[in-house]
């Protein structure tokens, strides 16, 4: 078998045998799908100073210790610039980390598989594997046991980038892995190839991502795009996730990037920075739907099916009256089994229940998981003094502020 680790360093000869220099790189194009042709060699000559590259039709052949030319290197029309669609084997891709999605890991290219294609040379498979980091390094004699196995990617299901490597976008496609598993995968990445892998996402999908990414990391990653790359994906957050976030970051830098963000998203963003982060207030969603009490069950699904796309998820429509006054809530099973005429204010009552089981923006988080434990809540509404429905505790806020990292 040969691999790129196999040529790299390899003698150029020509027609009649004569070393004419060493190979130092090879570029490839490539296609999504197909495995990609050497395209030119990149050799340094014996009697030059800067390398050349030579186009892969004057090759006569290539094996593990030398490559062979058709001509003498004085016939060779050579290649004076190559653009940026080619991709160098040795520069761009070995050593760089891929994102295998298949496996939803993050792993490293050690070596490169090649082989013939169409009478063309090809790279045929990405190593991973601690044997092809051993083959590099030219020491495989010490897995004299043949402990370590040779783990390959097919090259089809590799899109080469400049810098970075993600596979491809064909039936193992990033935006199908759930956000939670692509949250990870950018954990594993360094900031840079992250920070891209975040931006090749749609707007949405990156929302997504960067909410389930762990805090620290969040900070970071939002501060290497800056406020313009990042101000549409904060756009398209939760509004608490996006307050949650401006609290880690130094006052004036939070300010530059609230200016990024339109109308109503900064200052809904800004009614939550103003509470404490262990407090009702500082965990509290703006992330719900409400409707009038007078509003029927067939208004209220229709209401539904136009707004749910904004919202994370819909387990209760809030009732609240003109004065913005909490009234009670539905879960979405009691609107499925209700008649379409009937009323929402038909469909909960003022009783105690309902006082009990909602929240002051000041309450702790013990306070909160009491209420939330006592009454058996997946969310709890949170009320001003006067009793104006101002947001909602899910318990998985509470959750994240008690293991973040989780």
């Amino acid at each position: 078998m040969l691999y790129l680790s196999h040529v790299l360093g390899a003698k150029v000869l020509d027609s009649a045998d004569h070393v004419v220099g060493v190979l130092q790189d090879l570029a490839i194009s490539h296609k999504v799908g197909e495995y990609a042709p050497v395209r030119f060699l990149v050799v340094k000559p014996v009697r030059a100073k800067k390398d050349v590259f030579i186009p892969y039709e004057y090759v006569d052949d290539f094996s593990k210790d030398e490559v062979s030319l058709t001509t003498s290197l004085k016939k060779v029309e050579f290649e004076k610039h190559i653009s940026n669609r080619f991709v160098f084997l040795d520069k761009d891709v070995l050593d760089q980390q891929i994102v295998d999605v298949s496996g939803i890991r993050v792993v490293r290219v050690n070596d490169l598989r090649m082989g013939k294609v169409n009478g063309k040379m090809c790279v045929l498979g990405i190593d991973i594997s601690t044997k092809g980091l051993l083959r590099r390094l030219k020491i495989e004699w010490m897995d004299f046991f043949n402990w370590f196995s040779v783990d390959m990617i097919d090259w089809r299901k590799a899109q080469p980038l400049r810098r970075e490597l993600k596979l491809s976008m064909s039936s193992n496609d990033l935006d199908r892995l759930h956000p939670a598993d692509l949250a990870n995968i950018i954990e594993d990445l360094n900031v840079q190839h992250g920070g891209r892998l975040v931006q090749s996402l749609d707007v949405k999908d990156a929302a997504k991502v960067l909410e389930e990414i762990e805090p620290k990391l969040q900070k970071i990653l939002v501060k290497y795009l800056g406020p313009d790359k990042a101000s549409d994906i904060l756009s398209q957050m939760s509004v608490d996730e996006v307050a949650d976030l401006m609290k880690s970051l130094p006052r004036e830098e939070a300010k530059v990037f609230l200016s990024h963000l339109r109308g109503s998203k900064m200052k809904n963003v800004e009614k939550l920075l103003i509470y404490p982060d262990d407090t009702a207030g500082g965990l509290m969603t703006l992330d719900f739907m409400k409707v009038s009490p007078e509003t029927t069950v067939k208004q209220a699904m229709e209401e539904i099916r136009r707004h749910s796309s904004k919202h994370r998820s819909v387990l209760y429509i809030y009732i609240i009256d003109e004065d913005e006054k909490f009234k009670g809530v539905v879960s979405l099973r009691s609107l499925i089994v209700a008649s379409a005429e009937k009323k929402m204010c038909d469909l909960t009552n003022e009783d105690d229940f309902h006082k009990n089981s909602t929240l002051k923006v000041e309450d702790d988080v013990d306070e909160i998981m009491e209420v939330m434990t006592k009454y058996d809540l997946f969310t709890a509404a949170v009320l001003d003094e006067s009793g104006k429905l101002l947001g909602i505790v899910s318990i998985d806020d509470v959750m994240r502020h008690l293991v973040p990292n989780a």
